[in-house]
């Protein structure tokens, strides 16, 4: 992983920040030649030199923020940064010219757009190439003080390195979950096609079977009671498909209501008892996110669990709201729970995300044959944060 280039994202925005350095970077190295006295035999190339810099430097910063334009290679960057502050060092004094801080600020330059390896070789480059000046520069009495910049400049490459590591990490992070979270929209949207596709499927081969068998028992004058039957189980039918849609409970009844509807319903098909148990203080704040959280997992549990019961327990804390749901029912492997999300089971991965979106946490505490317990924890101030909001957006005034 850390031989692999950056993402490509990052990649620009470290080079458009460097591009920014370096450019800021030109006033104080020529003041700095220019103000500091310093042995100056070989300082005839420093104005040229100077220009060139300068030049690229500009053409890196357009290059770099143009919207559509190809970026150059970051060790491409690197090698000519190194080669202009080595150039330009050599010519302003050697070991003593001002010049030589630029040397302590490659490093950092190194760890923004390269990987930790080609980071390790840049610093490796920069401190080489400090030591060939100093020799360059024979100067008595002097050894103490370039060994000391040689070491001061060693340091600074270990630190990019690690800092270069560090980024690289946090990067690769970034994308893995910008990549997770596509893959997780893609699969929700075949998920509510698919949950789409059900629900016509039921409501044509069962709803509507029914009705058309009434109609044609009512045309042939024939028994009312079948007709009445077949009104019944399309009522009963288009309550269950509704009640999949939203349940109405939680806008009528409240969040403990619409859990125990929930609870009940799922308890009814899968053959298992539950009990639900919201404190008083716990809701009002984020009753439409507990609710899916809950649903979400009361459905996994009457799919998969076979359990034997359910419990479902909504609390607060002085810094957090709390939704567990508990089963005793067959358990999850770990490794099948990792692998979920490609397989298309998205309920635990998209739970998860919609809590670590309010800076929560979701807990899975399972082992096979001994049940699950899975605990989403929201801190309070977010929750307080969203009725906050609510209420504005509902308040005209």
């Amino acid at each position: 992983m850390t031989g692999a280039p950056l993402p490509r994202a990052h990649r620009r925005e470290a080079v458009r920040v460097w591009a920014l350095i370096r450019l800021a970077a030109l006033p104080a190295i020529f003041l700095g030649e220019r103000l500091v006295a310093h042995p100056s035999p070989r300082s005839d190339p420093f104005v040229p030199l100077m220009i060139a810099a300068t030049v690229y430097a500009l053409i890196a910063c357009v290059v770099a923020f143009a919207p559509r334009a190809r970026q150059l290679p970051p060790q491409l960057l690197a090698t000519f940064d190194l080669a202009f502050i080595w150039a330009l060092t050599y010519t302003s004094g050697g070991p003593f010219s001002q010049l030589r801080y630029a040397f302590f600020l490659l490093p950092i330059g190194a760890a923004l757009l390269l990987r930790p390896p080609l980071t390790a070789w840049a610093s490796l480059g920069i401190v080489v190439g400090y030591v060939a000046i100093a020799l360059l520069y024979p100067t008595e009495d002097a050894a103490d003080f370039e060994l000391t910049q040689g070491l001061y400049l060693v340091w600074m490459g270990i630190v990019a390195v690690l800092l270069s590591r560090l980024l690289a990490r946090r990067a690769d992070e970034v994308e893995r979950l910008a990549a997770s979270r596509g893959r997780l929209v893609a699969q929700a949207l075949d998920a509510e096609d698919r949950e789409r596709s059900r629900l016509a499927g039921a409501l044509h081969d069962e709803a509507v079977q029914n009705l058309l068998a009434a109609r044609h028992e009512l045309a042939a004058g024939g028994d009312l009671g079948f007709v009445q039957q077949g009104l019944d189980r399309t009522i009963g039918q288009l309550r269950d498909a509704i009640f999949d849609l939203h349940p109405a409970a939680l806008d009528h009844a409240g969040l403990a209501a619409a859990l125990d509807a929930v609870a009940e319903h799922a308890g009814r098909r899968a053959g298992f008892g539950w009990r639900v148990v919201v404190e008083p203080d716990a809701t009002g704040m984020h009753d439409q996110l507990l609710f899916s959280l809950a649903r979400e997992l009361i459905l996994n549990v009457a799919e998969h669990a076979r359990a034997r019961s359910l419990t479902v327990r909504v609390r607060r804390t002085p810094a957090e709201l709390v939704l567990e749901v508990a089963d005793d029912g067959v358990g999850l492997d770990p490794e099948r729970l990792r692998d979920a999300p490609l397989a298309g089971h998205i309920g635990l991965a998209s739970a998860t995300e919609r809590v670590e979106a309010l800076d929560g946490l979701l807990e899975i505490a399972a082992r096979p044959g001994q049940g699950t317990l899975v605990r989403a924890r929201i801190p309070v101030t977010s929750a307080e944060a969203t009725r906050r909001d609510a209420g504005a957006a509902a308040d005209p005034s």
